[in-house]
């Protein structure tokens, strides 16, 4: 995806950024949008069958808090997304235009049952359920049974909370029912599988872990990002040995101030630590009369049952970068660099289009491209074909580079490899006038390696 991608006037950036900053998050709901008759009664019976989170918090303190930290509690206070969904709308003509609520649908899946769906005019009036984008309602109502191949969402709706515990205790607030669904991959699928609406698979995490050797090997999603721990699932409940965690860690990033930041930081480090494998060969040692010394990096996804990145692969960046100097200090090779804005040294870098830097023509970058009839979509929403350069689950990309050889002997090269993951570009950041979140988005090492080669 380069800058095209998201590309406005800036009266109309202007004006998007001006309406978010409105933005309240418990506000009451829209009468203008109130549902019409024919859905009067379901839409009533879904707003009181859905709680506030925090009707949930007395029973449930601990839960509640992870789940407050994590990125479900923050689907809806995510400013990139607030900017960009506007922009769409705004592209389909300020209404639900050709691309339907494709976003808005994961979320929060509850501002389609509630008719309080958000657009570019009334971000600040959305009523608190929908607020609370992915809360505990939305999970724990999802009925088993989900329509196939789409976003649309099935929920019982009946009050029952369903879940992975098989011997529920009793509470007067509401029945409990185990539902052995909740163990399963597929309680996932609806919001980690994203179709548009002309029916290509934008994103496609789910069906990239199916793909996998995890199921075969009873790993599910919720082995990895909702990790057991022995604890209480209610105040008063029987300590049980197997409690999932409701943080749901993932490699997103809050880009404002939002509950357990820096905890999050930290766990996307470890995660990303033990994402992948990186492995670099090279002889060592190399002839003085040698042009080239190559050398060899191989990344490995072994140890993640999707692909790396996965996700909105169309922005978020994995990249190799290689510093390789002699003995004197002097830079024999580099790549993977970033340029004085902070943006890889590719097309999509400002200072490679005014001739500033040099084009980075070694770089490694594992994204996608999204098209649509055969050239870059100006929207990502609008694709009809991804060109996926990411590394599937249990798979592996190989890369070739020559490093130039000092023409004397004894002289010696140091190698020097990284491999950084980050969720935003700042180029795409910019295109959507976001430019002041720029240094909100570090760029996490995966892997490294240092190496000496003699020259002889």
């Amino acid at each position: 995806m380069d800058c095209a991608l998201f590309a406005l006037c800036r009266s109309s950036i202007a004006a998007i950024i001006i309406l978010l900053s409105f933005w309240s998050g418990g506000c009451k709901e829209d009468s203008a949008n109130s549902p019409g008759p024919s859905k009067k009664d379901s839409t009533e019976m879904y707003r009181k069958a859905f709680a506030n989170p925090e009707e949930c918090k007395s029973c449930h303190p601990q839960h509640f808090d992870e789940w407050s930290k994590s990125m479900h509690a923050y689907s809806m206070k995510d400013v990139a997304f607030l900017i960009l969904d506007s922009i769409r709308l705004a592209h389909a003509g300020g209404n639900l235009g050709e691309y339907g609520q494709l976003c808005i649908e994961c979320h929060s899946p509850t501002a389609i049952l509630v008719d309080n769906i958000p657009d570019i005019a009334s971000l600040n009036k959305i009523s608190p359920v929908t607020a609370h984008g992915i809360s505990c309602d939305v999970c724990h109502q999802l009925s088993p049974n989900q329509p196939p191949n789409s976003n649309s969402m099935r929920f019982t709706g009946d009050g029952v909370r369903r879940g992975s515990i098989k011997d529920p205790m009793a509470t007067p607030y509401h029945t409990s029912l185990y539902d052995s669904s909740f163990s399963t991959s597929e309680a996932c699928m609806k919001c980690h599988d994203m179709y548009l609406p002309n029916g290509y698979l934008l994103e496609r995490t789910y069906t990239e872990w199916t793909h996998s050797p995890f199921p075969g090997r009873e790993i599910s999603c919720q082995s990895c990002h909702m990790k057991f721990y022995r604890g209480t699932a209610a105040t008063g409940g029987p300590e049980r040995d197997r409690v999932h965690h409701h943080s749901m860690i993932s490699v997103n990033i809050p880009l404002v101030d939002f509950p357990g930041k820096e905890e999050r930081m930290a766990e996307i480090q470890e995660v990303l630590n033990y994402s992948v494998k990186m492995d670099v060969q090279s002889e060592a040692t190399v002839s003085a009369s040698a042009k080239n010394l190559p050398i060899k990096i191989n990344v490995m996804n072994v140890l993640t049952g999707h692909s790396i990145p996965s996700g909105p692969t169309f922005q978020r960046q994995m990249w190799i970068a290689v510093i390789a100097k002699d003995e004197r200090g002097d830079t024999l090779f580099t790549t993977g660099l970033l340029d004085k804005n902070g943006d890889l040294c590719d097309g999509n870098s400002d200072e490679v289009r005014q001739g500033r830097t040099p084009f980075d023509s070694n770089l490694v970058l594992y994204t996608s491209t999204v098209y649509k009839h055969g050239a870059k979509a100006p929207f990502s929403w609008q694709a009809d074909y991804l060109l996926d350069r990411t590394i599937p689950a249990f798979d592996s990309r190989i890369s070739y580079f020559n490093i130039p050889v000092p023409q004397r002997n004894g002289a010696t090269i140091t190698l020097d490899v990284r491999l950084y993951y980050r969720v935003f570009p700042p180029y795409m950041l910019r295109s959507i006038g976001m430019a002041k979140y720029i240094d909100k988005i570090p760029s996490f090492e995966m892997e490294k390696y240092s190496g000496t080669i003699s020259v002889k």
